[in-house]
């Protein structure tokens, strides 16, 4: 029987000591996503962007990146250290822009932004094996990064103002997803529900 001390891991048995690098992985997201887009509807201006957003979005996520190559966990060991080099990237933009080194001017930001949007595409059909809510995350990082893609090759404000409420959205649904990994490790109780795999194949319910 499984003491609330111990939740079963999702990695199998051989890991049950070990703690969940998927915790600091989706904390790390969610407060660069968030902060990210607030910078891009104006509320704040990009300074925060480049420290929160190389620190939580880049260094957190790595780390939770390659703590799961520890536990053989291959889907986030690759989608924590795509998204965390992606954060460790944008504010190395943003800096070349503040001090004219290294600038990233032209199509280079935008195709950057639309090459991960696709990964998140493709990283959604993986994570429809392990519940509804990873999948639609990833699905909504998709279609934010590919809208604030498009609005920066055309010029069009408006594309990037939708595509950052989509990413503000994929935070949301990280942040539940947190709380429900947090209280499953911590606890040992199922506080959130996070629907049904789209297809079969993971035997990792969890994100």
């Amino acid at each position: 029987m499984t003491t609330l001390a111990e939740p079963p891991s999702p990695t199998g048995a051989r890991h049950r000591g070990t703690a969940d690098p998927g915790l600091i992985g989706l904390l790390g997201f969610v407060i660069a996503t968030l902060t990210a887009q607030l910078a891009h509807l104006g509320v704040q201006n990009e300074s925060a962007v480049f420290w929160v957003g190389a620190a939580f979005g880049g260094i957190v996520q790595v780390t939770a990146g390659m703590l799961s190559y520890l536990i053989g966990d291959d889907f986030h060991f690759i989608v924590y250290n795509a998204f965390g080099w992606y954060w460790i990237c944008m504010p190395g933009f943003l800096l070349g822009g503040e001090l004219g080194f290294f600038e990233v001017s032209g199509p280079a930001k935008p195709l950057f932004m639309l090459i991960f949007s696709l990964l998140g595409f493709g990283f959604a059909v993986a994570g429809a094996t392990h519940n509804t809510v990873l999948p639609l995350t990833l699905i909504c990082v998709g279609i934010g990064l590919g809208l604030e893609s498009i609005g920066a090759f055309a010029g069009v404000d408006g594309f990037g103002v939708v595509g950052a409420w989509f990413l503000i959205g994929a935070s949301a649904l990280a942040t539940y997803m947190l709380i429900e990994k947090f209280y499953w490790r911590t606890m040992g109780r199922r506080v959130l529900p996070l629907g049904r795999a789209w297809v079969a194949g993971a035997a990792d319910p969890e994100s």
